[in-house]
């Protein structure tokens, strides 16, 4: 997935892509990935969104209804699993994957316990992920951090939607104030009435789609811009 080509169709008033994305970054967003395409298609769009490799990056997988065996597709090329630099949360199966660091640490890893409510011990654990982070780098530098989370559908299912949308209102002002990136996979259609109902708390939204025979697509919406940009190859 790249962001070559990428212009926002209509209004030339309107600031480039180019420049929008470079405001995401150095402020912090969230950005709401949709479409109901595959999971190597969701996978790609992943590895990009969770930075370049070659970039000093931190980088948390938060997995609700996967299980870690599927995260080595999400990282980007030359990123293990293992790298000092990741962190993985398993939700559904109570697993993680953590930098050597974190475990030898003054780090209090939480524990899974019967009767806890799983969204907001998955919330704990990516809040604790951001700070040990935050902590280790003196401080994140704009776009330093990544946080990919899917999906959203497992959530939204499990859940009541009140407690739902305060789990992820709480979370990505946690992503702004540190100035991170963090993007949602929630793989239905993108005019779904779900989609619709969430999109005010995202900063963007990347619909991906892939029609028959042809490769996969992207194009973005930007409530702030009343725009969206043009399908491009992702």
């Amino acid at each position: 997935m790249g962001f070559d080509g990428i212009e926002f169709r209509g209004d030339e008033s309107v600031p480039g892509f180019s420049n929008l994305l470079a405001e995401l970054k150095t402020g912090g967003c969230n950005l709401l990935v949709t479409g109901q395409v595959s999971e190597r298609v969701s996978a790609r769009a992943t590895r990009t969104l969770l930075g370049d490799p070659a970039a000093d990056r931190k980088r948390i997988v938060a997995l609700t209804d996967s299980t870690t065996r599927h995260v080595e597709p999400c990282l980007p090329t030359g990123v293990r699993l293992d790298s000092s630099d990741v962190w993985v949360i398993d939700q559904r199966n109570g697993e993680r994957s953590t930098p050597t660091s974190a475990s030898v640490s003054d780090v209090e890893l939480p524990t899974r316990q019967d009767g806890q409510n799983e969204l907001w011990n998955l919330a704990e654990e990516i809040v604790l992920a951001i700070g040990f982070f935050d902590t280790t780098t003196d401080g994140l530098e704009p776009a330093g951090l990544r946080l990919s989370v899917d999906s959203l559908s497992f959530l939204a299912e499990q859940h009541s939607r009140t407690e739902f949308e305060c789990f992820l209102r709480m979370l990505t002002a946690i992503i702004r104030g540190v100035r991170a990136m963090g993007h949602y996979h929630l793989p239905i259609a993108d005019d779904d009435p779900l989609v619709t109902e969430l999109s005010p708390l995202f900063d963007a939204r990347i619909e991906l789609r892939q029609r028959d025979g042809l490769v996969p697509e992207q194009r973005w919406h930007v409530p702030t811009y009343e725009r969206s940009t043009n399908w491009v190859r992702l």
